[in-house]
């Protein structure tokens, strides 16, 4: 206890580690504030971004609408004749792949 009093004796005492003390205290309340400056700004052109974002997938969720409704209404259009006639030809003898349920992993 009797260091603290002298310290801050000394310190009571001492203009120059007053000054000292007052430039560290100073200079890191102008930090602070840069620092809350950026994530207010920050948060503002996030916010911004975010809004942009929303007003694009509107406007490509209109898009989607838009082939959706031309893909139905074409579906009707394809059949075996208008595939053969731009050079699709019927598969003979196909293989496919599968996966079977008996494979086994080694867990660790």
């Amino acid at each position: 206890m009797k260091k603290v009093k002298q310290v801050t004796t000394n310190i009571i005492e001492d203009n120059h580690a007053r000054h000292t003390i007052l430039k560290i205290l100073v200079g890191g309340l102008f930090l602070l504030g840069i620092v809350y400056a950026y994530f207010v700004i920050s948060i503002t052109f996030n916010i911004l971004a975010r809004k942009s974002l929303e007003s694009n997938v509107q406007s490509y969720s209109s898009d989607i609408g838009q082939l959706e409704l031309s893909y139905f209404s074409g579906i009707d259009k394809i059949s075996k004749n208008y595939a053969l006639a731009n050079g699709f030809v019927e598969a003979h003898n196909s293989i496919f792949a599968t996966r079977s349920d008996n494979s086994y992993v080694a867990i660790r």
